[in-house]
């Protein structure tokens, strides 16, 4: 179970720097708006997904 917390937080701080870059480049490109502010919206859901899941391990790590 500990290596699967692992791997959950591994994905988790991955996410967050892949948002921390792909965020302010979508906005800043005047590209397809729908399409980049959809991006956005899914990588926000999948991070929370991620938040969510890693605080369900962690109850079954303790």
């Amino acid at each position: 179970m500990q290596i699967l917390n692992t791997l959950t937080v591994l994905a988790l701080v991955v996410l967050s720097f892949a948002l921390i870059v792909a965020v302010p480049v979508l906005y800043a490109s005047s590209e397809d708006s729908g399409r980049s502010n959809r991006l956005i919206l899914l990588g926000g859901i999948a991070w929370v997904a991620l938040v969510l899941v890693n605080w369900g391990m962690s109850l079954f790590v303790v």
